[in-house]
């Protein structure tokens, strides 16, 4: 093993057989399935790997901004992110852009929206996806 990976972390993919596959995340021991989309001979049953994807930036977005939050000392109460992907449909298959719809609670104040704003163009999977892949954060807040 080179020792570059010696700090890194591990994930332990396994194909199971038509078109599934499992993820098993070694520090956890946290195990995540997948299954090809319908549109790509699969039954779409699970996450499809691409979802996973779309599903990182969410999340990423969701937790750099909790992050942030928390050395603020900022309670955000429920944020909440759909995220659409869409596949390109002509060329090799891939993923062609990504929205995310970030509902934000109304009790948030515009400063601290700003500063969240900001930091989520920070998050390391938006940053290393925003080159080969459209990328769209749509704000919105709940108005009491």
């Amino acid at each position: 093993m080179k020792n570059i990976y010696l700090n890194s972390t591990k994930i332990h993919c396994k194909y199971l057989g038509n078109l599934h596959a499992e993820a098993k995340h070694s520090p956890s021991g946290s195990v995540i399935y997948t299954d090809a989309p319908k549109d790509h001979d699969g039954n779409g049953k699970d996450f499809a790997p691409t979802d996973l994807l779309a599903s990182a930036l969410g999340t990423c977005v969701i937790t750099i901004m909790g992050i942030e939050a928390k050395r603020r000392g900022w309670e955000l109460g429920e944020i909440k992110i759909d995220v659409y992907k869409l596949m390109t449909t002509e060329g090799p298959r891939k993923i062609k852009s990504l929205c995310l719809d970030i509902f934000m609670p109304s009790a948030i104040d515009s400063n601290k929206i700003k500063v969240l704003k900001s930091i989520a163009e920070e998050c390391p999977v938006k940053l290393n996806l925003e080159k080969s892949v459209d990328i769209e954060l749509a704000w919105h807040q709940n108005k009491i």
